[in-house]
C-alpha cells in the first residue's frame, strides 16, 4: 500500500509540475506574402457588346406577356413589342437590360427582365483577285488567308502567290497591308506566313509582284474590293 501511494504521489507532482510550467500552444499565423510569393488579381471575363444582326432574347419574371426574341436592325436598334425601340448595337446585354426595365417600369409594376445573345450575326472576310471565286467567307477560329482562299475556289493560274495581300481594318480607322508569301507555304509546308484572319480581313491575290503593299491598295485596289469600316463595328470584346 505505501509503495501504491507512493507512486499516486510522484504521479500526481509529476501532472501539477507539468500543468503549471506548460505553455499555450502559438496561434497559428497565416504566411506573409513575400513567403507566399505575389498573388496576381483575378482576371475579369470579357464584356460582349451587342452587334448589328445579332439576335437577342428577352425573358420578363413576371409579365411574360413582354418576352421577345428580336434581332439588331442595321440602325442598331431593336423593337419590343409593347415598350417600343431601343438603340442596341454597341451596349453591353447589362446596359440595355438596365434601358428596358426602366422603360417597362413606367407601365409595368416591378420589371424583371434578362437578355441573352441566342445567335450572333455573322463575320465574314473577303477573298478578291486572281482566286477562282472571288466573295466572302464565314470568319471561324483558326480560319487563315490560305484557307479562306481554298474556299473560294483556290488560285487561279494568273495569281502570284508569292505576293498576297493580307489586309485588316485597325483601331484608328484604316486598313493595315501586309505582302505574305503563300507559295513557300504550299511548297515547303512553313506556315508562319500564313496568318490567321479576324473578322472584316481583306485576303487579295494580285497577277503580279507588289513591292509596296499599302501603296498597291491605295493606287489599286482601294475602290475594287470592300476595303471600308466593318458592318460588324462591334465584334470586338472590352477587357
Amino acid at each position: 500500500m505505501r509503495k501504491l501511494a507512493l507512486l499516486v504521489s510522484v504521479l500526481t507532482m509529476v501532472m501539477v509540475t507539468a500543468c503549471s510550467s506548460g505553455q499555450k500552444p502559438p496561434m497559428y499565423e497565416p504566411p506573409r506574402q513575400e513567403e507566399m510569393g505575389a498573388v496576381s488579381s483575378p482576371t475579369l471575363p470579357p464584356i460582349y457588346r451587342i452587334d448589328y444582326g445579332d439576335e437577342l432574347k428577352l425573358r420578363f419574371l413576371y409579365h411574360d406577356e413582354l418576352d421577345a426574341v428580336v434581332i439588331v436592325r442595321p440602325d442598331g436598334q431593336v423593337s419590343l413589342p409593347g415598350l417600343g425601340d431601343f438603340y442596341a448595337a454597341g451596349l453591353s446585354l447589362d446596359e440595355l437590360e438596365t434601358d428596358v426595365t426602366r422603360r417597362a417600369s413606367i407601365t409595368h409594376r416591378n420589371p424583371v427582365v434578362s437578355i441573352l445573345v441566342t445567335d450572333y450575326a455573322p463575320r465574314m472576310v473577303y477573298v478578291g483577285g486572281h482566286v477562282r471565286d472571288p466573295g466572302y467567307v464565314r470568319m471561324r477560329p483558326g480560319l487563315t488567308s490560305l484557307r479562306a482562299v481554298y474556299e473560294r475556289g483556290g488560285f487561279r493560274n494568273t495569281a502570284r502567290m508569292d505576293s498576297v495581300l493580307h489586309i485588316e481594318w485597325d483601331a484608328t480607322g484604316g486598313y493595315a497591308a501586309k505582302r505574305i508569301d503563300l507559295s513557300n507555304v504550299l511548297s515547303s509546308g512553313d506556315t508562319s506566313q500564313d496568318l490567321a484572319l479576324s473578322a472584316n480581313d481583306v485576303v487579295y491575290v494580285p497577277s503580279t509582284w507588289v513591292a509596296d503593299a499599302g501603296v498597291f491598295v491605295e493606287q489599286w485596289i482601294r475602290n475594287l474590293i470592300p476595303i471600308r469600316e466593318p458592318s460588324t463595328g462591334f465584334q470586338r470584346w472590352d477587357p
